[in-house]
């Protein structure tokens, strides 16, 4: 095995297969590694005239090119005794930065010769583009201007927002300018958006790296949702529409970094945060509404994998008085095609039947892939799945035409789905009819964040610098446009995505551990995910992974789900990623009910199914508030400054929200805590389980473990 992945996997992290830097500039060193399990490899290269060292790593071995003094462009393959790699391609770029046109126009400016920056006006935008032309009608704007010590400047209301005082180009060889990275300064304290984020809702003094990642638990900077854009306090947003990554750091200056893709527009958003996050959804996209049913309880664990299973979580959900309106099976399947139901299932249509005629709606679990024939547990279909699509050109491939191959992390050794092909879809799809047919409803669109590299074009022409980020939306697309088809008013469920998901609904937070931390991440992502223009979020309660979560902490996430847009619990594997027993028949379900029998304490059970009751009543509010949410461009997660743009508390309070456009909620995700202090913003509120009145301002408000902090604007 020879492996190289120039881009690398997992950001933050040594893949001891990458080149570093991704894109060289003149006078910096060039290191390439590789993994080899075949040999001492070398590096043979066409085009370059400089001499490479060979250097041993941890896990592989190193290539080190001296820095060129001059723009290039070289091919380079490794070569062990008995196997050769596909050829790469590396330009190294001349950078050249611009802080002052060459030549302006009323609406463009020349950075070098033959590159034009053209911008537009809209109401609420200003939108920017790399151009080899000047535009053929040049009309005024006298909110944009240049010159004056900046390369350009934007204002609004004759104020200025922003301008950017220069751009470092990274030019080729033949001229062509490959990367940019651009300088903003403006007056601004806070920054919001980018994507899902874990660490910090404020991004103000950190960076994103633009790019889908999964990383299970803990996911601190990484992202399974990141999105091109953010917003500010500052009078002005962003968004870029091309899908490559979108590096961005906020530090005393903005600085925003991307390839140079040919018809892709830089937006600068005018407005508060709430104009702003509309002009992005209108720009990326129409904003989709799920089935009304999508908002009741979720119930869900890795480990019901047959009818017992099943039968009694609906015994239990109608013993205890639990109202739930969705199941989600994830072990349903053959765990080889993902479309056959296992034989622990013998009769699939009265099952689902059962959990219908319960007043359930089924979703099942799915991945984007041809799974590894060798990890296949019944390996002959997969394998006549496999050469079928190989022949018929329905997985992705390498730009040499070999099929890509997941090479490491989950599934590895799998095959990739193009579903930017409709006989592909078509094709795999048709293997899934049957699910429709039973009567399921929706799918746990997992995965989606394995395709590494760039040396590929997908079937639409989507190209490789934009496929890795592009790809969990394909697929998400692909099975939503397929239930619209069979007339099936379906739902998918998803952890990853890119921008523009408001079209795609409904995302959850990916997987997390039973912990304190982990709920406070929830928490933050899920504020963070509603300022990127994800409408409707929700995620594990009292975690996924790991040991089984404290009666205190699981009522607390419990709580906060019963206010969120989706309210579900869910438990990994019963083997554990993290945490296994030595009983092999160890049930570590997140259920209210298996987690009282674990901890000895029936109240969790009490608890939990009276929050499960007042979610049922709420929803006929959350459906009226989702049907709002669609219409107005607004998360049913609301962070505060989109309700109180002007209001300068709300703009440092990322642990309270709005649920639609009446409810205020402040959860409670500190341990021991028997109350918290809560930022009421401008109008009266009265408590949702007390019934008590409170003005606007600071207040201390207790909270027994059967309440939650909940106010109505009244």
């Amino acid at each position: 095995m020879l492996r190289h992945i120039p881009e690398g996997v997992v950001p933050f992290e040594n893949s001891f297969s990458a080149r570093t830097p991704l894109e060289a500039l003149t006078g910096s060193p060039i290191h390439i590694d590789c993994i080899s399990d075949a040999g001492i490899p070398t590096l043979e290269t066409d085009g370059a005239s400089f001499p490479v060292k060979r250097t041993q790593t941890e896990k592989g071995w190193r290539f080190t090119a001296p820095p060129q003094s001059a723009a290039c462009s070289f091919q380079y393959r490794f070569i062990c005794p008995g196997e050769k790699s596909r050829w790469f391609n590396m330009d190294i770029l001349k950078e050249t930065r611009v802080s002052s046109p060459l030549k302006t126009g009323n609406s463009f400016i020349m950075l070098v010769p033959g590159v034009y920056l053209v911008f537009q006006k809209e109401d609420s935008s200003v939108s920017m583009r790399f151009s080899d032309s000047a535009p053929q009608n040049d009309p005024e704007y006298a909110d944009i201007s240049f010159g004056n010590g900046a390369l350009f400047t934007i204002c609004q209301n004759g104020k200025a927002v922003l301008c950017c005082k220069s751009m470092d180009l990274g030019i080729d060889a033949c001229g062509i300018v490959k990367t940019r990275s651009m300088q903003i300064s403006a007056n601004h304290k806070h920054v919001f958006g980018t994507g899902e984020r874990f660490d910090h809702a404020d991004q103000n003094g950190y960076a994103s790296c633009g790019q889908v990642v999964e990383h299970f638990t803990r996911q601190g900077p990484w992202s399974y949702l990141p999105s091109p854009m953010f917003l500010t306090d500052g009078g002005f947003g962003f968004y870029h529409t091309g899908a490559e990554n979108v590096k961005m750091e906020f530090k005393e200056e903005i600085r925003i970094s991307s390839s140079v893709l040919h018809g892709k527009t830089d937006y600068f958003l005018l407005g508060t945060p709430d104009i702003q996050l509309k002009t992005y959804l209108s720009l990326s996209g129409e904003c989709a509404l799920p089935p009304e049913w999508t908002f009741g309880l979720w119930i869900s664990a890795n480990g019901w994998k047959n009818d017992r299973d099943v039968d009694e979580q609906l015994e239990m959900l109608k013993k205890h008085d639990c109202p739930a309106s969705v199941m989600v099976l994830e072990a349903w399947s053959d765990e080889s095609t993902f479309y056959r139901w296992s034989n622990q299932w013998p009769d699939p249509k009265n099952t689902v039947k059962r959990i219908r005629s319960a007043g359930l709606h089924l979703v099942l679990w799915q991945i984007p892939v041809i799974k590894a024939v060798s990890d296949c547990p019944d390996p002959e279909p997969v394998r006549r799945d496999l050469t079928e699509a190989m022949q018929k050109g329905y997985l992705i491939k390498h730009a040499d035409d070999t099929p890509y191959v997941i090479p490491e992390k989950w599934f590895e050794g799998s095959f990739l789905i193009d579903f930017t092909n409709p006989e592909a879809c078509r094709w795999w799809f048709e293997k899934r009819d049957h699910l429709l047919e039973a009567g399921v409803e929706g799918f746990k669109t997992d995965g989606g964040e394995f395709l590494f590299g760039s040396d590929f074009t997908l079937w639409d022409g989507t190209n490789g610098k934009e496929a890795h980020n592009l790809f969990p939306n394909q697929y998400i697309s692909a099975y939503n446009e397929w239930m619209k088809k069979r007339n099936v008013n379906g739902v998918t469920f998803s952890r990853a995505g890119y921008g523009g998901v408001q079209n795609l609904p409904i995302h959850w937070a990916g997987d997390q551990l039973s912990t304190w931390p982990e709920l406070r991440a929830q928490l933050t992502a899920g504020l963070s995910a509603s300022l990127s223009g994800v409408l409707f979020f929700g995620f594990d309660i009292g975690g996924f992974a790991g040991e089984i979560p404290t009666a205190e902490l699981y009522l607390r996430a419990t709580a906060l789900a019963c206010f969120c847009p989706v309210m579900q619990w869910h438990a990994e594997p019963r083997s554990g990623q993290f945490f296994e027993t030595n009983a092999s028949e160890y049930i570590n379900d997140r259920s209210p009910w298996n987690l009282a029998e674990k901890l000895h304490d029936p109240s969790v059970i009490d608890i939990a199914c009276r929050f499960a009751r007042i979610r049922e009543s709420l929803r006929p509010y959350l459906w009226e508030e989702a049907q709002a949410c669609v219409k107005n461009k607004r998360p049913m997660m609301a962070h505060l400054i989109l309700d109180y743009p002007h209001d300068e508390r709300a703009y440092v309070t990322h642990d309270e929200f709005m649920l639609g456009r009446k409810y205020l909620v402040a959860p409670i995700t500190e341990e021991g805590a028997k109350g918290r202090r809560v930022y009421l913003p401008n109008g009266v509120w009265k408590h949702f389980f007390t019934g008590e009145i409170y003005p606007a301002g600071d207040h201390y408000i207790p909270c027994p473990i059967e309440q939650a902090i909940v106010f109505e604007s009244v």
